[in-house]
């Protein structure tokens, strides 16, 4: 890849850059400094549980546990504050008892939950729950902004396994689970049920500041009817949309993919991520190929040069991200496909990550170019899920970007 773009970048764009982090930083927030390790990462959600708010934390532990292990090995605790401000007192504290009743593994997630009270007279709330490692010392801290009293139905129902007793508190299924849709105190309730067949695009660059024009609009390709409470089967990989009715503004969003997702193991979808890491004449090759198996294999020789032994090392690290960015960002698209996975592809964990209620900052500083590097993404209203965030896109991400690129198409790129 040419290196003209980003050699000649002037000082000046990277002052700019650096003028931006250091303000950032001047934000009184609960969530500042909370440094995460990708072995840490943790998501959560919540749903209404009467007079308190069941709170289901989805950690990915650092290597192989059996629950048993989880159990002796982690520590969790909690503080409930009104806000994302600093100087408020907290409202609550307490450390979760763990146990075999409240810990369940899917997907090489162990998936914790617990109640937190309702404070009186407050509307919402943050959660900030400490997980500790007690083997490694580890620990990170996740944030969770709680709706004490809210109309929408993401907030009293969720999926479970077919039973009804195993938490899936995610935004992706695998096509032809037999899964429940329903509320902690499984009251009854009728879904209207909608599927779109589309193939959303990948995220545009960090440098891409024009916005693109749609060139599809999202159609419904069959509605159905569910019941709460009751087993279904979602037997198409689609995008699936469940509502109360018609009027509501926002309802429940699913991806149901493959049975392989959140790795990708065909050719023809391991294509697609590498459009981050090629020129647009190797995207079209790729893209277009009716031999998609054989245009993968000479593209990664081509930029490795022919070193076989590079090759395999960097497509193993690669797709390790790309399979992350999927089990961690997938919204109402896979989460390779996201802005958040598109920048974790390429720059990988974040040294620090800091969030208000409104938007979540990746901070950067391994690269000698620059002391500290910032991605700021914004959270978007989005009628399928409740966490979707665009990336704030400058044109000085490219004197950051291509040379982190070009590491890539070197192979020097290493995942510890």
């Amino acid at each position: 890849m040419k290196k003209i773009l980003f050699t000649c970048i002037s000082i000046a764009l990277l002052v700019g850059c650096t003028a931006t982090n250091s303000n950032n930083k001047k934000t009184n927030n609960l969530a500042e400094n909370r440094v995460t390790l990708q072995r840490l990462i943790s998501k959560s959600r919540f749903l209404d549980n009467g007079s308190s708010s069941r709170v289901y934390i989805s950690i990915n532990a650092d290597r192989n546990l059996t629950i048993s292990d989880f159990l002796k090995e982690y520590v969790i605790s909690y503080n409930l504050y009104p806000d994302y401000t600093a100087k408020q007192q907290s409202l609550s504290s307490s450390t979760v008892v763990i146990s075999t009743e409240n810990v369940s593994e899917n997907d090489e997630l162990f998936t914790v939950w617990f109640d937190v009270p309702k404070p009186k007279g407050n509307f919402t709330g943050l959660l900030l729950t400490e997980i500790k490692d007690l083997k490694t010392n580890n620990k990170t801290t996740n944030d969770c902004l709680l709706r004490f009293q809210s109309g929408k139905v993401g907030d009293y129902f969720m999926f479970f396994d077919k039973a009804g007793k195993k938490p899936l508190p995610k935004n992706f299924l695998s096509v032809e689970d037999t899964v429940v849709l329903r509320s902690l105190d499984n009251r009854p309730q009728t879904f209207k049920a909608y599927r779109y067949k589309y193939e959303f695009e990948a995220a545009l660059s960090p440098m891409s500041t024009t916005p693109k024009i749609p060139t599809k609009s999202l159609y419904v390709d069959s509605a159905f009817t569910v019941s709460a409470n009751t087993p279904i089967v979602l037997a198409h990989d689609a995008l699936y949309y469940f509502s109360r009715d018609t009027t509501e503004a926002y309802g429940i969003g699913m991806v149901v993919t493959d049975k392989r997702f959140p790795k990708l193991t065909r050719p023809e979808k391991l294509v697609r991520p590498l459009i981050y890491m090629s020129t647009n004449a190797e995207t079209a090759d790729l893209y277009n190929s009716k031999e998609p198996k054989r245009t993968l294999d000479n593209y990664w020789l081509n930029i490795m040069q022919g070193n076989q032994s590079t090759a395999k090392r960097t497509i193993k690290a690669f797709y390790q991200r790309v399979e992350q960015a999927n089990r961690l960002f997938t919204t109402y698209k896979e989460g390779w496909k996201t802005d958040k996975g598109m920048v974790f592809i390429i720059m990988g964990d974040p040294v620090r990550i800091s969030r208000t209620k409104d938007r979540e900052i990746w901070t950067y500083n391994r690269a000698t170019q620059y002391s500290e590097l910032n991605f700021t993404f914004t959270k978007r209203s989005n009628q399928f899920v409740d966490d979707h965030y665009e990336l704030q896109r400058y044109a000085e991400y490219q004197s950051i970007w291509f040379p982190t690129v070009e590491q890539w198409r070197n192979g020097d790129v290493v995942i510890k």
